[in-house]
């Protein structure tokens, strides 16, 4: 476990293509919701010197798409539709920020979610989303090594 990653979260699971490049990455489920966070390294740092907005989008992109999930329960991946994102304030090197999703919604095919990135001084990141609920018969989406490990590992660590 990286240094400042408070206790409780769990490394996220390095198999999952591009997320292999950005980490590393942690999570949990709190109270059902799923909760991921990072702590920004140099490699997240954009030339100011503050993380990059794109790793905070992409964070929070995961963090919609697996309460979709959850909210929905399946083990069918959910791609993003639509996100929107308001940059709040800055976040440095050595800071820990995590999700905090705190609406969730689905219907049959769509999932929507919204929540904010939390640092050590409040927020730093809005954003909604929508997430596409496939169906399980969609061999794009159906990724036993992906989307259902994913939630069998989800169920594993609310079971905690």
């Amino acid at each position: 476990m990286y240094p400042g990653v408070p206790e409780g979260f769990e490394p996220f699971p390095m198999d999952q293509g591009f997320t292999n490049h950005i980490g590393p990455l942690y999570w949990r489920i709190d109270k059902g919701v799923g909760v991921m966070g990072f702590v920004v390294l140099e490699i997240h740092l954009n030339p100011a010197d503050i993380c990059h907005g794109g790793m905070m989008m992409t964070l929070m992109d995961m963090a919609v798409g697996m309460n979709v999930q959850l909210a929905a329960k399946t083990e069918v991946f959910s791609p993003t539709i639509q996100m929107s994102y308001d940059f709040l304030q800055p976040a440095y090197e050595g800071q820990w920020l995590v999700s905090e999703i705190d609406f969730r919604h689905t219907t049959r095919r769509l999932g929507f979610a919204s929540g904010l990135m939390i640092g050590p001084d409040g927020p730093v990141l809005r954003c909604n989303g929508i997430a596409k609920l496939p169906s399980a018969n969609d061999p794009r989406f159906a990724r036993s090594e992906g989307a259902a490990a994913f939630v069998k590992s989800t169920d594993e660590i609310a079971d905690k």
